[in-house]
């Protein structure tokens, strides 16, 4: 009873101990995982396997996964898998555990090929011709003396010392021979799980803990894992348990009875815990709580976890990867408690929260949690909310779909205003606006209603308005009115109603939303952009001026520096300054940070036409109702998501296709033409919002502007030397480029007749030659003039054999020039020629595309240009040869140049883009041109170089407007052609 008693208070100290890290670790609130932003991968998104049996986070930033089909590298936006195929020296796919090591290196145990250790590009296993007597490795690691720890599935642990063998056994050390993982401690000590218990190394000598006394339960153990505070964590099939001086503990009442795979400790002080058959949890200071199968996890076998150095917990399971993180939108819907997650409008409650209508009712949200929710069941006639107005002594009203407005207090409808009731113009109520104690303004689908000392007057066409259907509703700090319809916008100044049309100049109509400066500058969100009417005059800040939408739902001032705009393909944020640049013309285009579902919000189709459909509520924060919930983002925290530019790693050089080792310098041999740099900043949280540049020094006089492509391609390159330098930026959080560059020096040799003085020494050495064959005739002619004075006739044949022989010199020194102009012919077309295909390359298509920009634009004629990308040619390369890809690239250029030729000038971009210029070609006649090359390169046999295969084309096309440049021009066909492979490839977009 005594030593019960003892081992409950044990319990009960470890659970108040974690309680107590966990308070100091953090005093905020964790967000619910429910609204943590959620990212899974599985083979359907790349992955060779869906089990991830562990995760880890190398120093240059990488992360990486073990997986039954390979090694797995993430650099944020690509997966590359390493296996038997690409790596000889990996003797098994099946990849069990992955560690890395003090001095950087990447120690992982296979299935059934030993030990792999991948150390600064170099790849080394040992197995049992290095001493091992089993090769199915359970879990490795190298110890702070640098031997190598082996821990196998049922023959004990091998300790590689050099050439020197160590094998512990269960009797010799160990409880058990089947070893379930190790744990290299900070103090230099080796922790060992095996299926009895587990053993403790200090140097080679053990310490066993197992059963009761040492507080493990009598079954195996899993997983020993030490976390940043020193605590000791073992997981196993019974259950998670802490050391606590020498002996371990259950680590709280709260966990189920499960096994434990896995453990991690975030950045806020809570424990995750990876089970076998519960899903994930954690374990903070506010509880336990539960993730699995049924909110989103891929499986509920949890074997591996990992806190990456932003903060996201990663999670491999039995089904994919998952990934959970801070994103910067957090999206409150049904899942969370709300009545619908078709949102309609959000406005701050008096007493603290919001207010949310959705198609389902009315809610009200304070401090992340749902209070009430009002619907037909609490006595609503209409549960399709569509706007919301509260009165400043806590009167809410709200207005429906089809039953008008109603008027609530302390939850009850007091009264009800609808066409039976006196509302005039329609039940269908989208905005409501306060403009004095007893004058309110209703937007109806049919007109505007003043409700004013209780009378009403209604508004309509015949009163000043473009259309009855009225859909947001504003009060101008001079107390102007502003009415958004289905037809423009009015002003309404007393009882004079003044029409501010848009649709003549700026194809602009629906009025969707307002915002006002205190200056009187009035904006509106509409169908076309942003409008911005100030001193009578209206302008447009549309997709010509860089947004990347037409329609605009609502337009909210953070009061920072900052608008941000609603839309169905997202909520984007602009600077009011460059906003005013561009629509002063002071810039040509502006920048706009652009959040979707990757950053948190559930859906990216925002919601429109009822209102306020986005707010800023009292504490800075921006609402934004979605059709799957309401989002909310802190403007003052985005900082946050990019502490510091990550860094640039360079992952991939090929020279004439063909890939090298990177490294700071690259000896490039003669002949060596081609280029292509691939790269990528190393940041998982927000990825999308980085922005590169890179030069080739020799080639780029001023850095190229990559935007967010990681790939820089370099075509008939001269010998000589180069250098590669690659910068990242982060726009939409504020930061510049990064100061420092990471950069590759690269030489390439010269053939011989390529050294700078083969030329001169051919032309010196053939000048010499005339000169002495001159001197010599010279001389030989004085010689015999005096011989053969007598001989007239005869010397004048001579002579004139002489004069032949001169004649045919000459002739021949003639057709050496000729030979050298050919040469210098041949080398001026390389430079413009693409050496495989025969188009022309990416410089000759720069120079036709710019020319053409120029000719278009001064006589007023179209222009279109197009960028084709072959579908998955890596698959190609990697699957049949690098032959059968340059044969199947030789088809596509061919099938381009016979089916656009007529019509385009057909480049080839680089690798497997290819380009067309269509000068005096209108968007549609272009797009019509290259379906019809898409279907030609569908129909390109390919059984001579890739039996099986189908090549593809993936395109987008773009037709240049007024004030496009050629670069421009460039980037949204590239842009569109991303478009084309995110929907599936072998399509032409445009």
């Amino acid at each position: 009873m005594a030593a019960s008693t003892a081992t409950r208070a044990w319990r009960w100290i470890a659970v108040l101990l974690l309680a107590c890290a966990c308070a100091c670790a953090t005093t905020s609130v964790a967000k619910p995982i429910g609204t943590m932003f959620r990212e899974t991968w599985t083979t359907r998104q790349e992955l060779p396997h869906n089990q991830i049996n562990a995760i880890v986070q190398t120093q240059d930033g990488y992360l990486w996964f073990a997986t039954w089909e390979g090694l797995v590298r993430y650099n944020g936006l690509e997966f590359q898998v390493f296996d038997r195929r690409n790596v000889p020296e990996l003797r098994d796919n099946g990849i069990r555990s992955l560690r890395v090591s003090a001095d950087g290196a990447l120690v992982m145990g296979t299935s059934r090929g030993g030990v792999t250790i991948l150390d600064r590009g170099r790849w080394r296993t040992y197995g049992r011709r290095e001493g091992l007597t089993q090769d199915e490795v359970m879990d490795a690691a190298l110890d702070s003396r640098g031997r190598l720890w082996a821990a196998t599935e049922s023959a004990g642990v091998f300790v590689l010392d050099g050439a020197k063998v160590t094998r512990y056994r269960a009797g010799a050390g160990l409880p058990s021979d089947i070893v379930y993982g190790l744990l290299p401690a900070r103090d230099g000590s080796m922790w060992v799980a095996t299926a009895s218990g587990i053993a403790r190394f200090y140097g080679n000598q053990p310490r066993i803990l197992a059963g009761p006394a040492s507080g493990l339960p009598a079954a195996p153990v899993f997983r020993v894992e030490e976390m940043p505070d020193g605590g000791v964590y073992a997981g196993t099939e019974a259950g998670a348990f802490r050391l606590e001086g020498s002996r371990f503990v259950p680590l709280s009442p709260l966990l189920p009875r499960d096994g434990v795979a896995s453990f991690a400790r975030d950045h806020a002080g809570a424990l995750w815990i990876g089970t076998v058959s519960s899903g994930l949890l954690r374990l903070d200071r506010d509880g336990l709580e539960r993730f699995d199968s049924r909110q989103g996890l891929p499986n509920n076998r949890v074997p591996s976890l990992f806190v990456d150095r932003e903060g996201s917990v990663w999670a491999g399971t039995n089904g994919g990867l998952l990934r959970l993180r801070d994103a910067p939108f957090t999206t409150y819907g049904s899942e969370q408690g709300l009545s619908d997650d078709y949102v309609r409008a959000v406005i701050p409650a008096r007493g603290g929260g919001m207010w949310i209508g959705t198609s389902r009712g009315l809610n009200l949200w304070r401090n992340g949690v749902l209070v009430r929710s009002f619907t037909r069941a609490d006595g609503l006639p209409s549960d399709s909310i569509m706007s919301l107005l509260e009165d400043p002594d806590g009167t809410l009203w709200v207005g429906t779909y089809t039953a008008g407005v109603l008027q609530m207090r302390g939850g009850r409808v007091i009264q009800h205003l609808d066409s039976a009731h006196g509302l005039t113009g329609s039940n269908q109520v989208r905005a409501l606006l306060r403009t004095g104690p007893d004058t309110l303004w209703i937007g109806t689908s049919r007109g505007l209603v003043r409700l004013q000392g209780g009378a009403m007057r209604h508004f309509g066409v015949e009163d000043g308005l473009p259309r009855d259907y009225v859909m947001a509703l504003h009060q101008a700090r001079n107390g102007d009115v502003w009415v958004g319809t289905a037809d423009g916008a009015v002003r309404i100044a007393g009882d004079r109603a003044q029409p501010i049309r848009a649709d003549e100049a700026m194809d602009a109509r629906d009025i969707l939303g307002f915002a006002d400066d205190e200056d009187g500058t009035v904006w509106m969100a509409s169908d076309r952009g942003l409008l911005r009417y100030r001193n009578g005059r209206l302008a447009l800040l549309g997709l010509r001026q860089g947004m990347p939408v037409d329609t605009i739902f609502q337009v909210v001032d953070d009061r920072a520096g900052h608008f941000w705009l609603s839309s169905n393909r997202g909520v984007l944020r602009v600077r009011r300054a460059d906003v005013d640049a561009v629509l002063d013309g002071r810039r040509p285009t502006l920048n706009v940070d652009q959040f979707t579902e990757v950053d948190g919000l559930a859906s990216a189709q925002c919601n429109g036409t009822s209102g306020p459909s986005a707010v800023l509520a009292p504490d800075g924060r921006v609402w934004v109702a979605t059709a799957r919930g309401a989002a909310v983002v802190d403007p003052a925290a985005l900082q946050g998501y990019t502490r510091e530019l990550p860094p640039v790693v360079i992952e991939r050089v090929r020279a004439n296709d063909r890939d090298l080792r990177a490294g700071e310098r690259l000896e490039l041999p003669a002949g060596t033409r081609k280029l292509d740099f691939q790269y990528a900043g190393l940041s998982f949280r927000m990825p999308r919002l980085l922005r590169y540049r890179h030069k080739l020094e020799g080639v780029d006089a001023a850095w190229v502007d990559n935007g967010t492509r990681s790939l820089a391609q370099y075509t008939n390159l001269a010998p000589g030397r180069y250098r590669f330098l690659v910068s990242v930026s982060a726009p939409g959080l504020g930061q510049d480029w990064s100061p420092g560059a990471t950069m590759v020096d690269v030489v390439i040799a010269p053939y011989l007749w390529q050294r700078a003085w083969f030329l001169p020494a051919c032309i010196g050495l053939a000048g010499l030659l005339v000169v002495g064959v001159f001197r010599w005739r010279t001389s030989e002619l004085a010689r015999r003039a005096g011989a053969l004075e007598a001989l007239v006739q005869s010397r004048t044949h001579a002579l004139r054999e002489q004069t032949d022989r001169l004649i045919a010199s000459d002739a021949e020194k003639s057709q050496l020039l000729e030979r050298i102009r050919e040469q210098a012919d041949a080398f001026e077309r390389q430079a413009r020629e693409d050496a495989l295909t025969g188009l022309a390359n990416r410089r000759h298509g720069n120079e036709v595309l710019a020319t053409a920009q120029e000719r278009t634009r001064a006589a007023g004629r179209p222009l279109s240009f197009a960028l084709f990308d072959v579908d998955h040619f890596k698959r190609i390369n990697d699957g049949f040869s690098h032959q059968a890809g340059d044969a199947a690239l030789v088809q596509v250029a061919n099938v381009l140049r016979r089916e656009l030729g007529a019509v385009a000038t057909v480049a080839r971009w680089g690798g497997e883009e290819f380009a067309a210029v269509f000068e005096g070609i209108a968007l549609d006649d272009a797009r019509r041109a290259c379906e019809r090359a898409r279907l030609a390169v569908e129909r390109i046999d390919c059984a001579g170089f890739a039996p099986g295969w189908t090549v593809t084309v993936s395109a987008g096309v773009f037709e240049r407007q007024a004030l496009d440049t050629h670069e421009h021009l460039i980037r949204r066909a590239d842009d569109l052609l991303y478009d084309a492979k995110r929907g599936g490839r072998n399509r032409i977009a445009g």
